[in-house]
């Protein structure tokens, strides 16, 4: 019988190989076990950010709260229709992947390109808020650009009428603490509450700036920019313009000519 010396050259490495591959067998394991959870962490983190700005609080579970006021759906971008994919497929939609593959994606002309992410999906979900009679109350849209240091995600809730804000939040970005990452500061958010998308005219109305007008033709528009994060605010003030005046455009059209 072969008796393995473990003091040798050949020992040690036998030994090393077989403990790298009970180390991967127990890695391996682990990730598998654990998909169920993080894909659970990940539908819940999900539903959190979309019922922050749902206008509905939450009542008993995340879940439960989610199930009852919010209905995902999947928007053609292009025609600014949606389609009859089933809500279990709009509302785990991958868009921040799916705009990386050509199958997927289409490619943002340069001149339309405000927020810095060159492709997009041809579809997105949206999520519709609705009341307790099952009425839409808010339309939920998800945005997203480049700041200063990082792609900045967000949700921004529209009325019914196309045109008028009702919330935002940002979910993930990596903009520096204390200046741009005041873009999570309830207080600025709170001052894109009512503004309006779009002017009479049917130009672009919402507007972030250093000077922004509070008393003049501004005052339904205007949002100031953080104090100290001129760049990564120019970054947010660009993803809105982007989604809301050229991506999301056809939809928001729809909505104001009651064609949802």
């Amino acid at each position: 019988m072969f008796k393995l010396n473990k003091d040798s050259v050949f020992g040690t490495f036998v030994i090393i190989v077989a403990l790298c591959l009970v180390c991967s067998v127990l890695v391996s394991s682990s990730v598998v076990a654990l998909g169920p959870f993080q894909q659970a962490a990940i539908a819940n983190d999900r539903q959190v950010n979309i019922l922050r700005v749902s206008g509905f609080e939450v009542e008993g579970s995340v879940a439960e709260t989610y199930s009852k006021h919010i209905e995902a759906k999947l928007l053609d971008v292009a025609t600014g229709k949606f389609t009859d994919a089933p809500a279990s497929e709009a509302d785990g939609f991958n868009f921040q992947s799916l705009a990386k593959d050509p199958a997927f994606n289409v490619a943002i002309p340069a001149e339309e390109d405000f927020a810095g992410i060159r492709t997009r999906t041809k579809l997105m979900p949206v999520f519709l808020s609705k009341d307790d009679q099952g009425q839409v109350v808010r339309y939920i849209l998800p945005f997203y650009g480049q700041g200063l240091w990082s792609t900045m995600y967000g949700y921004v809730a529209v009325a019914p009428d196309g045109n008028t804000i009702k919330a935002v939040t940002f979910y993930s970005h990596g903009e520096t603490p204390g200046l741009g990452g005041e873009i999570d500061n309830p207080r600025w958010q709170a001052l894109w509450v009512d503004k309006k998308i779009f002017r009479e005219d049917g130009s672009r109305g919402f507007n972030i700036s250093k000077t922004a007008d509070h008393q003049g033709e501004g005052k339904d528009y205007d949002v100031d920019s953080l104090s100290g994060a001129t760049l990564t605010t120019n970054g947010v003030d660009r993803s809105a313009q982007y989604w809301l005046n050229v991506a999301y455009k056809p939809f928001l059209e729809n909505l104001r000519k009651g064609e949802s």
